[in-house]
């Protein structure tokens, strides 16, 4: 008989529903791992990082700044389901600490989702506890949720297409940095673009007009067609 290998993270997962109660010794102990993870992070020593918040969880299953932790270090190492998965069970055992909260929209943001992006930030556009991060992340996701809703038929710079969704994440990251342009927005729109055709994943962005986009990232040698007028 064969067994299927549980991933760590669903077995902190099964931990930390199963756990009713922490003793001040591992409550403490979490904190401490909190800690050593936040200096991992600063050190981009992610996979480390990760590890220390995922002892952190199961030491103490109801401390949201683990969760946190570990959602920021599944994130940086391309563990974007896990990552969700620990954002959000940070904001449901502190909803009003609103770290978690604006982690996962920026999350959101990044992989084309700014639609759940705006739902998630849209409550706390008032709200006096947002923080300017909080605020500039809702107006990029609105922002971005509109080219979502229009791109097809209005005016953007088509900047490629990508046979998967993490390619075109790690090509719009060169992009941002090569732009240097905050009013431009950046989406991943998937794509299906011959009749029976796989999708592809394709980054758009809009902001100014795409000519502009274009003429800058032509210059760095960075392929880019504007589409429309």
């Amino acid at each position: 008989m064969t067994y299927r290998k549980i991933p760590l993270f669903f077995l902190c997962l099964l931990a930390a529903a199963c756990a009713s109660q922490t003793s001040p010794e591992d409550a403490q102990m979490a904190g401490a791992l909190c800690a050593q993870g936040k200096t991992l992070l600063a050190s981009h020593k992610y996979s480390d990082a990760r590890d220390i918040y995922l002892s952190a969880t199961m030491r103490d299953s109801r401390n949201a700044r683990a969760w946190n932790g570990l959602g920021v270090a599944s994130d940086l190492l391309g563990k974007r389901d896990e990552a969700v998965s620990a954002y959000k069970h940070a904001i449901d055992l502190a909803p009003h600490d609103l770290t978690a909260t604006n982690n996962l929209a920026h999350l959101y943001i990044e992989t084309g989702k700014a639609d759940e992006a705006v739902h998630l930030l849209e409550p706390y556009a008032n709200d006096s506890s947002a923080t300017p991060t909080m605020r500039q992340n809702l107006e990029t996701a609105r922002k971005a949720a509109q080219v979502n809703e229009t791109a097809t038929s209005e005016v953007y710079a088509d900047i490629g297409s990508y046979p998967t969704e993490g390619m075109a994440q790690g090509h719009m990251a060169e992009i941002r940095k090569l732009l240097d342009d905050k009013d431009v927005v950046l989406v991943i729109t998937p794509e299906v673009k011959t009749g029976g055709g796989i999708p592809v994943f394709t980054i758009k962005a809009t902001g100014r007009s795409p000519q502009s986009i274009c003429e800058d990232l032509n210059a760095k040698a960075f392929p880019c067609v504007p589409v429309g007028k």
